[in-house]
């Protein structure tokens, strides 16, 4: 039996009607029913794991906001697991946590020794959170970091996430997210993740410092890497985002430094097999300028200028060679020339 058109019709009529009374967010949650974590700590426990976590007051933060009410509450859980400890953390919290605008995780030292794979796995399969967070390690209590009340912004864990933001570019700290700890975590690079220490800042009030980077292989922290070790890392790596190289003068007996300012640098890694044993080769290319130079003549001598490039190329030489160094003596690959190796000869 066929429908005639105006069947047709009233169907569609009544179908387009029923949207009506089907849209709607089903999981919708209002604002002022949820805690949002800004930050979380990690520190082990006698009974497994102690979870810090730095949430933001909302109340406060608003123009009708309570004075003299905290722009944050803290609170330190803990529990046989993570998922156990945060569970912990809801009696707590009036409101539910709420995880998806999360900004740092803070890792004690002693978390990393015993191992990140347990800690990081509840964050990696838990859907609320963003793998975009910042991964950082402190040679103190994580719960520490979390509990410091910095100045610099209503929440303090926005400061170091903007530290952290910022000092990228200085190329002589990690930058890390947990996505990208995951990536490298499961190939044969040892990732690298930034070091932050509580200091007195210029007001006699605490901050945050964000310097050097921790070494993590298999799933263990195993040393930290000094500052210019940590560049001679990025410039293999072709993570050279910016920053400054200081050297002494072409006349060594004259007082005075010469500073260049880092534009962008690329490298290229090859990996060749020669006697059955495999030879890396990288090349580096760096541009940039001379930012200070008081025991300079004749900067527009040509000859003068390539000098002043030796010079600068010692530098960078001399940061990749202390890196290599240190991986040799650890025995560990945070290069990524394990990688490097499997590209070009992957049945190796």
């Amino acid at each position: 039996m066929r429908c005639s058109h105006l069947q047709k019709m009233i169907w569609i009529c009544s179908l387009c009607f029923l949207c009506f009374f089907t849209v709607g967010c089903w999981n919708r949650k209002e604002i002022e029913t949820l805690s949002f974590v800004i930050a979380v700590g990690i520190d082990p426990s006698e009974s497994g794991y102690l979870v810090s976590t730095q949430v933001a007051n909302t109340a406060a933060l608003t123009k009708e906001g309570a004075k003299n009410a905290p722009n944050f509450f803290v609170y330190t859980t803990p529990g046989k697991t993570i998922f156990d400890a945060i569970r912990t953390a809801t009696h707590n919290s009036p409101y539910k946590l709420y995880w998806s605008h999360t900004k740092v995780l803070v890792l004690s030292e002693e978390t990393a020794r015993k191992g990140l794979e347990p800690v990081l796995d509840y964050f990696a399969r838990d859907a609320e959170e963003r793998r975009n967070f910042l991964l950082v390690i402190t040679p103190r209590q994580a719960e520490a970091i979390i509990k410091t009340d910095v100045k610099t912004t209503p929440i303090p864990a926005m400061t170091l996430f903007q530290l952290l933001e910022g000092y990228k570019f200085s190329s002589q700290t990690a930058y890390i997210n947990l996505n990208d700890f995951l990536r490298e975590y499961h190939s044969k690079t040892c990732p690298l993740i930034p070091v932050v220490h509580l200091v007195k800042n210029q007001g006699g009030k605490q901050g945050f410092a964000v310097s050097k980077a921790a070494i993590i292989k298999g799933d263990k922290f195993i040393s930290y890497l000094t500052p210019s070790e940590t560049r001679g890392v990025f410039w293999v790596q072709e993570k050279i985002k910016s920053g400054i190289l200081e050297t002494g003068c072409l006349n060594q007996s004259t007082k005075g430094r010469i500073s260049f300012e880092i534009f962008k640098a690329k490298s290229k890694i090859k990996a060749e097999k020669r006697s059955g044993k495999f030879v890396i080769t990288v090349q580096i290319k760096e541009k940039g300028s001379i930012a200070e130079a008081s025991c300079l003549k004749n900067e527009i001598n040509p000859i003068e200028i390539k000098e002043v490039e030796k010079l600068k190329e010692e530098v960078i030489t001399k940061e990749i060679e202390a890196a290599l160094r240190k991986a040799q003596k650890l025995n560990t690959d945070i290069f990524g020339f394990g990688e490097a190796i499997h590209r070009s000869h992957p049945k190796e």
